[in-house]
């Protein structure tokens, strides 16, 4: 499907580019602007076939897209009681090959909780882990993604290593915990610690974690490979006493240490834990990389201050955004406008200045594998508009409108995942 420049039409813009007749009010001049937005959508030529699949879902099931499948976990059919069941769907090499439904590959039961979710791990295996709420209570459980099978099951909860092997941490004892990495097919224990952590944290590369940090209370840092266990520096680092207000993050090659009293940001490399800087920073909520020179420390309150990396220093500081994302040398940044829209801005990332903005959507997605930003939001009366952000050219533009209501709605890339009102779940390839 072409796409269709938006420009500054937004549904929410006061000065929509069409020149209204004496008497005419807001509401209507935005149904023009948007019904002739739909109308040069409908005309573009040659427009391909939308490519869409239903499927089966009830009120309380949920949906995951996870590798080359679909999975939904809700209750068991027939109103049969104890467990819920997950059932997977292949999905076609190519939208264009799908029919309008998925088959099931195989479906099982599993344990009954409040939460349960799948996410794709190496070596033919689906991880689904389940939660109660309690504070031991994490479980994951390995199934092979052609049968449903189980090749193992172990207490703790998932996260990918770099080399795609399986890291699982587990609470234990008195404040106690355990981090096991083990082999996704197998479950075979690779390396494992045990100790009472202040705290611990995780850089993530390209495909997943390569570096845990494990911080004590006494105050020495380790920093381990995160597949082999091995301890790549270790030293004592000063982060100040627990009931100070102290907390601890990766970003980069630094880890970072916020501290309320004093209220200060320090910062230390990690591959050697030298000290870089130290500034003084009250409100820092958490900090995240900003482009490759910059750190964005987003405030408790709400706002945001760019600081070099290299020196603590900040650039520029601006209390309106709530939350963003880099893409290349722009900030997108957001704020609320309502408990379920944000208006999105796109900012100079060297300056803080505003270059766009992008109009209020809902479901706002960081850029996955390289491709642009997409949100979406509902038009009454037509349904779903989805849209991508062209950060260059500064505006929107429109990848469909899908008709109907939806309830909640996931980007993954080429992809929409959303529930329907009648709980079954559509599945669209989105036109590039």
């Amino acid at each position: 499907m072409a796409l269709i420049d938006l420009g500054e039409v937004r549904d929410d813009d006061p000065e929509p580019p069409v020149r209204p007749r004496p008497g005419m009010t807001r509401p209507w001049r935005v149904a023009l602007v948007l019904g002739l937005v739909l109308v040069t959508l409908a005309g573009a030529a040659p427009a391909p076939r939308r490519v869409s699949v239903t499927v089966p879902g009830r009120s309380g099931a949920e949906a995951f897209l996870a590798g080359d499948q679909l999975v939904v976990v809700g209750p068991r059919s027939g109103g049969v009681r104890g467990g819920r069941e997950l059932t997977a769907y292949d999905l076609p090499d190519d939208g264009r090959m799908a029919s309008s439904t998925l088959r099931a590959r195989w479906r099982r039961t599993v344990p009954d909780a409040p939460r349960i979710w799948p996410m794709a791990a190496a070596a033919g295996v689906l991880l689904v882990t389940s939660n109660d709420g309690g504070r031991e209570s994490a479980l994951t459980v390995a199934l092979e993604t052609a049968t449903g099978r189980e090749r193992w099951r172990q207490p703790g909860s998932p996260m990918l290593t770099e080399g795609g092997r399986v890291l699982l941490t587990v609470p234990v004892g008195e404040d106690g915990q355990s981090v096991r990495v083990v082999d996704p097919a197998t479950g075979a224990v690779h390396w494992s610690v045990t100790g009472t952590p202040h705290l611990t944290d995780h850089r993530f590369a390209e495909r997943g974690i390569d570096r845990l940090v494990w911080i004590l209370p006494s105050g020495r840092i380790e920093v381990r490979d995160a597949d082999s266990g091995r301890v790549l520096a270790a030293a004592p680092v000063d982060l100040g006493a627990p009931d100070a207000g102290v907390g601890g993050q990766v970003t980069g090659d630094l880890l970072l240490a916020v501290r309320i009293d004093p209220p200060t940001l320090t910062a230390y490399g990690l591959d050697r834990l030298d000290r870089r800087w130290t500034v003084d920073l009250p409100s820092v909520a958490y900090v995240t990389p900003c482009g490759g020179a910059l750190l964005c420390s987003w405030e408790q309150a709400g706002g945001v201050r760019a600081l070099d990396r290299a020196t603590g220093r900040t650039v520029w500081h601006d209390p309106r955004w709530l939350a963003g994302f880099p893409v290349g040398d722009r900030l997108v940044a957001t704020t609320s406008v309502s408990p379920v829209r944000e208006e999105v801005v796109l900012l100079d990332l060297a300056t803080g200045r505003e270059l766009a903005n992008l109009g209020s959507w809902n479901g706002l997605q960081t850029p996955v594998d390289g491709g642009p930003p997409v949100a979406s939001r509902e038009i009454r009366d037509r349904g779903l508009l989805v849209a991508e952000f062209d950060v260059v050219l500064g505006r929107p533009r429109i990848l469909d409108v899908l008709p109907g209501t939806y309830g909640d709605c996931r980007f993954h890339p080429e992809l929409l995942l959303c529930q329907q009102l009648d709980g079954s779940f559509r599945l669209w390839w989105l036109p590039h």
